[in-house]
């Protein structure tokens, strides 16, 4: 389960898209006469944006090893001089690609907490059927996070410490959820939370991983609901 994540890292600073052709524009020398007008203040981020969608591909398809930043700059269309002003390594360009897409993921399954059983069927089943609509729309996500996510111990500390809060966050979210059940009487008052949490991310990854490797071929949003239906039910009281 990919949703509700809220992975901050200090480095990061989020800035607007700008199109390639404007992007090699503001990659000049900040140096200006005196007498000349004084230009709009330049902040560190501003081409953020464009280069972490360039890369999000990149990494996707090659890897963390396989994606230069030489590479990433031709994507982008920036020098690579840019790329280093606006990150200071490739590892801290990773963590933004990594922030960049658990964000996304986290507004996609944003929504206000059930407050009654029906309105908690409908959130506890809406997880799953998110999920699978995602995967479909964006399958290179899950590829990605799954690169990241192997990778994690080779590339650096830092990329291991956020990868392992993304997942302690995804984890207490889903626990939040089944506790809320059990608040509001669907689930059962010994239902363990937390097992039951790892249960849901366990088996959503699995599928998207059978999904991923047979493709179309394997059913990946009806398997994804009727898991779900399964873990209500089992758990339910009613």
């Amino acid at each position: 389960m990919h949703g509700y994540v809220a992975a901050r890292f200090e480095r990061l600073t989020p800035g607007s898209v700008v199109p390639k052709h404007t992007a090699r524009l503001m990659v000049t020398s900040p140096r200006r006469s005196s007498r000349s007008a004084a230009p709009a203040t330049r902040k560190r981020g501003t081409l953020d944006q464009v280069l972490v969608d360039a890369a999000m591909d990149l990494f996707a398809s090659y890897g963390y090893r396989g994606t230069s930043l030489a590479r990433i700059a031709r994507a982008a269309g920036v020098t690579k001089g840019a790329l280093y002003w606006h990150f200071t390594d490739k590892e801290e360009f990773f963590l933004a690609v990594v922030d960049k897409v658990l964000r996304e993921w986290n507004k996609a399954f944003a929504r206000k907490p059930a407050t009654t059983v029906a309105e908690f069927r409908e959130e506890f089943l809406s997880l799953f059927e998110t999920s699978a609509e995602l995967n479909q729309k964006n399958p290179w996500v899950s590829r990605l996070l799954l690169i990241i996510t192997l990778e994690s111990h080779k590339i650096g500390p830092r990329v291991l410490r956020a990868m392992r809060k993304a997942n302690k966050d995804q984890l207490a979210h889903l626990r939040r959820v089944v506790e809320r059940g059990k608040q509001l009487g669907v689930f059962g008052s010994t239902l363990d939370a937390q097992w039951s949490a790892v249960q849901m991310w366990t088996a959503s990854l699995g599928l998207a991983l059978l999904w991923y490797l047979h493709g179309s071929r394997f059913a990946f949003q009806e398997s994804l609901n009727r898991r779900a239906r399964e873990f209500f039910d089992q758990w339910s009281t009613h």
